[in-house]
């Protein structure tokens, strides 16, 4: 044996001798390992953390064991941030000659991750380290472990890390935000180097995806920028959903302003991907209703600190977009955003269809630097086109104050068969808004008014609504500090001139409404929709008079609506099953729908009830007059009214009381002036017409269209009437 070669194994054993002493001293000594471990992380991220057992061997290698791990909330903010079941590591033997405890093959199993929000805006997550301590050493991988007065100086560190059976949650109470997330296998290598390896697979219901790549020195990141380099793979039932890719730099806060540490964070990041199909987002957000969507791709280049992002770059494309639950009858097509540098202009391109009838805007949304800067307005300049139809809108728009400007004209709308159609509509019109982003948040039309100011002019040649049309359609619009006015708003039809006012003025205990008609003319069929009323009448209803109202919901407007109001109708019908109803079993034997020469009633409203000081109906075989109450709410009748039925020259009449409800009501015999009950036959053969005056008092005075000529009698005998009345059988 050489020389050499017995010096060489003297000094081994001498290093076992002397080394081995201190290495199996000091990793028997489970205690001593957790004492270091402990402080190492309250030194580095001011949190506490626990180990339930701790287990160290020597043979076949030296390895740990701890069970029972967690990592408190920072500044003891509610559970856990961290749990783990247990965790197993390699220790490195030589490193521990020179005072370290280097982790390899680091393996966690269960880990429970937490991210909670508190209201006040602190979160779990923050750290708040209480010293700089000595982490940067070795290459940063390693932390101090803060010795005692009197110990040695050991450092730990960390080569690789396997995460398996992990999930993490968030929470924020700020933005009533939360979610899960499982990962069935994490695995970082190189943390110790000067790159470092990632591979990661987890799982949200149907969905799966994986992350690999690489970033800089991960635990040494502090003084010097962090590279990144990853990409996302996902998948949805199998099927490849989309990919995502993250590439630049981390940039280390810088020290603000009083020159204490904690400033924003920087980043120089380029941001991409592709999905193919966008509510494939709702299997890993299944709360956040992302609409049906296809084509979605980003290209995003930032540079920047904190929130303000710096966007250097911008592409997005989108071939199709379900926007129908914000804008019935509409559609997107396509759109795109485009930008090239800071300096540039933001181009917007898109195509649609609203009511069936194709739509495209273009134009330009300000530069892109300026949408880095969220308080500062863009200049918008924007054109819409419909076949002949435009909209140019310009001005200002920013997350605070927006301004517009609005010309355009659009020769049909006809958004839903159920809603007006318009034709040759004109608008001209100035909006402001001094918080857009609140405008955006609105719930009801009453935040909206709150939000919104403006002035404007809105015409249309025509509009039809359900069988009835209009010519000549003007409205002025002003909205100011939530209160709304459409003064006037004129439009021709059925011959004669109609003219309304709408008056919306806020208040603390609810808006103040007013609308004043004098008069309009609306389809039956759509008021009586409106109100939840039966089809039981034809025709077009006018309306005159004046109510107001107020409240914040549909009841509290109901009890408080005020004012007087009348409605007629000419040339119309009315269901005999009505009729019957009203009248009684006692009413002839009609079927289906008789026409209506002309009804009218005038109303006083007020305490939750429609006081009802005239009621009248003219038709070729019944004359009604009368008088009474209906309760808005309840639906309650009390009805005095005087039918007389009439077949040719022949009449009938006689008093009914109607009780009950709307729903089911309940006539019977009325008693006369003299409290006596029964039918006249004969009397008035009701050759007057009523109808001239039933009208102008149902119409408050105004003019309207009159009644059509009364039709000859067919003369049927007196019997077929009494048959009907049921006098004779």
């Amino acid at each position: 044996m050489g020389l050499k070669r017995k010096i060489g194994l003297l000094a081994g054993a001498a290093v076992l001798l002397v080394g081995g002493g201190s290495i199996v001293s000091a990793t028997q000594d489970a205690d001593w390992l957790r004492t270091r471990l402990v402080d190492a992380v309250q030194l580095k991220t001011g949190r506490s953390l626990h180990i339930g057992t701790l287990h160290v061997w020597i043979l076949p290698y030296p390895w740990v064991e701890a069970r029972d791990v967690t990592l408190s909330a920072a500044n003891g903010l509610g559970e856990d941030v961290l749990s783990i079941e247990q965790v197993r590591a390699r220790l490195s033997l030589l490193p521990l000659f020179s005072h370290k405890v280097i982790f390899r093959s680091v393996s966690i199993v269960q880990p429970h991750v937490r991210l909670h929000r508190l209201p006040d805006g602190r979160t779990q997550a923050k750290v708040q380290a209480q010293g700089a301590g000595d982490g940067q050493a070795d290459g940063g991988a390693q932390a101090s472990l803060g010795p005692a007065q009197g110990q040695l100086h050991w450092n730990v560190g960390l080569s690789d890390c396997t995460l398996t059976q992990a999930d993490i949650s968030w929470d924020s109470a700020q933005t009533h935000r939360s979610g899960t997330l499982q990962l069935s296998q994490a695995r970082l290598t190189g943390l110790d180097g000067a790159m470092t390896d990632w591979h990661v697979e987890g799982e949200k219901g149907r969905g799966h995806f994986v992350l690999t790549g690489q970033t800089g020195p991960l635990l040494a990141w502090g003084a010097a920028p962090l590279p990144l380099a990853l990409r996302l793979a996902v998948k949805v039932d199998g099927r490849d959903a989309g990919m995502a890719h993250l590439d630049g730099a981390l940039l280390p806060a810088q020290p603000s302003s009083s020159g204490a540490d904690g400033g924003a964070l920087g980043y120089r990041l380029t941001v991409g991907g592709s999905l193919a199909q966008l509510s494939d987002l709702n299997v890993f957000f299944p709360h956040a209703g992302v609409p049906a969507g296809q084509n979605v791709s980003l290209d995003l280049a930032l540079d920047g600190r904190g929130d303000q992002p710096g966007i250097q770059r911008l592409h997005a494309r989108i071939a199709a977009l379900d926007i129908g639950r914000w804008l019935t009858g509409a559609s997107l097509a396509g759109l795109s955003v485009d930008a090239n540098s800071p300096a540039g202009p933001v181009a917007v391109h898109l195509v649609g269809q609203v009511g069936g009838q194709p739509v495209s805007v273009a134009g330009s949304a300000g530069v892109l630097g300026g949408w880095s800067a969220r308080p500062q307005a863009l200049p918008v300049d924007l054109s819409l086109e419909q076949g002949a139809a435009h909209l140019h809108v310009s001005g200002t728009a920013g997350v605070g104050h927006t301004a517009l400007d609005m010309q355009g004209a659009l020769e049909e709308l006809a958004p839903d068969a159920a809603l007006p159609a318009l034709q040759g509509v004109r608008v001209n019109a100035h909006v402001e808004t001094p918080d857009t982003l609140k405008l955006l948040k609105a719930q009801d039309a009453e935040q909206v008014l709150a939000a919104l100011s403006g002035v404007g002019d809105v015409s249309a040649r025509s509009l039809t609504w359900q069988g009835t049309g209009w010519t000549d359609l003007v409205a002025h619009v002003v909205a100011q500090a939530g209160q709304l006015s459409l003064a006037p708003l004129t439009a021709q039809g059925s011959g004669i001139a109609q003219s309304a006012r709408v008056d919306i003025t806020p208040a603390a205990d609810g808006p103040h409404f007013a609308l004043k008609a004098s008069p309009v003319i609306l389809p039956l069929s759509a008021v009586q929709t409106w109100l939840g009323l039966p089809q039981d009448m034809r025709g077009n209803l006018l309306v005159a008079g004046a109510v107001s109202a107020q409240g914040h919901d549909s009841a509290t407007r109901r009890q408080t609506l005020a004012g007087h109001l009348g409605l007629s109708v000419v040339d119309g019908g009315i269901n005999a099953t009505l009729v019957k109803a009203l009248l009684g079993p006692q009413a002839p034997h009609l079927k289906g729908w008789m026409p209506v020469r002309c009804f009218g009633a005038h109303m006083q409203l007020g305490g939750d009830v429609a006081h009802i000081d005239t009621l009248g109906l003219q038709s070729e075989f019944v004359q009604l007059d009368g008088s009474g109450t209906v309760g808005l709410g309840s639906g309650a009748l009390d009805l005095h009214l005087s039918p007389r039925l009439q077949l040719g020259g022949a009449s009938a009449a006689s008093r009914i009381r109607v009780g009950g409800t709307v729903a089911a009501p309940r006539p019977a015999l009325d008693a006369d002036t003299g409290g006596r009950y029964g039918v006249t036959i004969g009397g008035d053969d009701s050759s007057a017409d009523s109808c001239p005056a039933l009208l102008s008092t149902a119409r408050e005075g105004v003019a309207g269209p009159a009644a059509p000529a009364k039709k000859s009698g067919k003369g049927e005998k007196i019997m077929n009437l009494l048959q009907g009345l049921g006098l004779f059988r």
